[in-house]
């Protein structure tokens, strides 16, 4: 399984989705820049199998898997159910379970909302089992998707991606010992909540991402996104904390870094405690 390379890292994207014509020209773009390291966001079956064929072709790629609120809206229950199996079977080659999470917008949920929330709270459950991190998709469900995580989320670790709410938000998110990701919104100037936001998030718990090829900066065409952007969100967000773009990007990897291995450098030391 590839692991995180030296160098600045994209905490959150999409480069197997098949919109992207040629992921390998984005990578080496991303790379003359020092960004070395991309942790993916899991779809659905298909995703994941365009993940391990595209890691193989590049080293920086770090492999995600889930069930998206997207992909369940689009499935029977009984679809779902069988994904779910074959997640179980397949997590043990990712680094984290993701995305999952609730997405109660209309167009979206097309009445998904019971088949969301099982799908969210199994996921916990095999991400609490098998020592993943989470990667969080929560739209226009705050409330359903802070009991879901209170009822099954404990001692799973994860972020949040995309966070564009508000500072009190953020708190309740952090209060759950949650890390927050933002990406290309924050470059936005009348988002001036999120601005807020970034403002109280400890640097500890603060990621960078691009969810590239969506979610770009002004300026960017929508759908054209791609990793080379994250260095504008670096530039934004260390504005809004008097820092330069080295530290906020060196932080955001130490951060990652920690999320992704805490849970296989504790089973690590607990197996060599109990085999001296």
């Amino acid at each position: 399984m590839n692991r995180l390379r030296p160098g600045w890292v994209d905490a959150h994207l999409h480069l197997a989705d098949p919109r992207i014509d040629d992921p390998g020209a984005l990578v080496e773009q991303a790379e003359a820049q020092g960004i070395h390291s991309f942790l993916q966001g899991g779809v659905g079956p298909e995703d994941w199998q365009r993940q391990r064929e595209l890691a193989q072709r590049h080293h920086g790629i770090l492999p995600a898997f889930g069930l998206h609120p997207y992909w369940v809206s689009d499935h029977t229950a009984d679809e779902c159910e069988s994904a779910l199996d074959q997640l179980a079977r397949e997590l043990p080659h990712a680094l984290a379970l993701g995305e999952t999470g609730l997405d109660f917008r209309p167009h979206i949920c097309k009445d998904s909302e019971a088949r969301q929330i099982a799908c969210f709270e199994a996921q916990l459950e095999m991400a609490r089992v098998g020592a993943k991190p989470v990667i969080l998709h929560l739209v226009q469900a705050v409330d359903e998707a802070e009991r879901v995580l209170d009822l099954f989320g404990a001692g799973v670790r994860g972020l949040v991606h995309a966070f564009t709410g508000s500072a009190p938000q953020a708190e309740a998110w952090l209060k759950r010992d949650l890390h927050l990701s933002v990406g290309g919104p924050v470059c936005r100037p009348d988002l001036t909540r999120l601005h807020q936001a970034v403002k109280i998030i400890p640097m500890d718990r603060l990621l960078l991402e691009t969810d590239s090829p969506d979610q770009p900066p002004p300026g960017v065409v929508a759908g054209h996104n791609t990793p080379s952007s994250l260095l504008l969100v670096a530039d934004k967000v260390a504005e809004i904390k008097g820092l330069s773009r080295a530290q906020v990007l060196d932080k955001s990897r130490e951060n990652l870094e920690k999320l992704l291995y805490a849970n296989q450098s504790a089973n690590h030391s607990a197996n060599q405690s109990t085999n001296p």
